[in-house]
């Protein structure tokens, strides 16, 4: 299965000057790690949809804050693999689940 096709990842607000390709490499890096944290796509979506709920103020079952969590920790191991060589403060990835 190909898990790549059900999330969108763009690193926004980075220099304006920054190679096209390492943007790239960048995004990809993040993907990657974070694709390697869900075994499914049902994974992946249930996850994102739990803390995305959570972080609206929605209430989960502890359940599902577990989950909720792993989420949370996937992006951080992600967002850290992604700018990994890259040197920008005010850039961030953003995810979109399709």
């Amino acid at each position: 299965m190909e898990l790549a096709s059900v999330i969108n990842v763009r690193l926004v607000d980075c220099p304006s000057d920054m190679d096209l390709a390492i943007k790239e490499k960048a995004e990809g890096r993040f993907t990657k790690e974070l694709l390697k944290s869900f075994l499914s796509e049902e994974d992946l979506r249930q996850a994102y949809k739990l803390f995305t709920d959570a972080s609206e103020g929605g209430l989960i079952s502890k359940a599902e804050e577990k989950i909720a969590m792993a989420w949370s920790k996937a992006f951080e191991k992600a967002r850290q693999a992604g700018f990994r060589d890259i040197a920008s403060e005010e850039a961030y990835f953003d995810v979109r689940m399709h």
